[in-house]
């Protein structure tokens, strides 16, 4: 009986504890949109060097879009396709989070950012901040 007292007391515990953070979503999709996020920019530099074309990954504060072109928004007829050939290939932030700055990261044909004055630090805003890093001089995305 006291085992069985003992076994409800600590599941309790554990219940008052893990509760709170499992029923709030916002960590998740900040996390989650970050990783998402660093996909759609690492997919961009292997589209580049794969289509031997520049292509831009237009940065707004609720979304990123893969594009042919540096004009903001992207034509139509400039939209890069993503993955499953999807057009545009626009990955959009869940509510409550944002991303800064919002800027155009442009990627060579070969893969490489163009313009970069040092690693580009994108944050990604919502229950807490994560951060993907572009690299200036190799494109690396972490």
């Amino acid at each position: 009986m006291v085992e069985l007292i003992l076994v409800i007391v600590i599941a309790g515990i554990l219940a008052a504890v893990a509760a709170p953070r499992m029923m709030g979503r916002s960590g998740f999709d900040t996390r989650g949109y970050a990783d998402q996020l660093a996909s759609t920019v690492r997919f961009a530099q292997k589209l580049a060097v794969a289509q031997h074309a520049d292509v831009y990954v237009q940065l707004t504060a609720n979304d990123a879009t893969l594009c042919y072109l540096a004009t903001m928004p992207c034509p139509v007829a400039s939209q890069a396709p993503g993955p499953g050939s999807e057009k545009p290939y626009t990955v959009n932030a869940p509510s409550g989070v944002a991303i800064t700055p919002t800027t155009t990261l442009h990627f060579d044909a070969g893969g490489r950012p163009v313009n970069l004055a040092a690693r580009l630090d994108i944050h990604v805003n919502g229950s807490g901040t994560h951060h993907v890093f572009v690299e200036q001089e190799t494109g690396y995305v972490h």
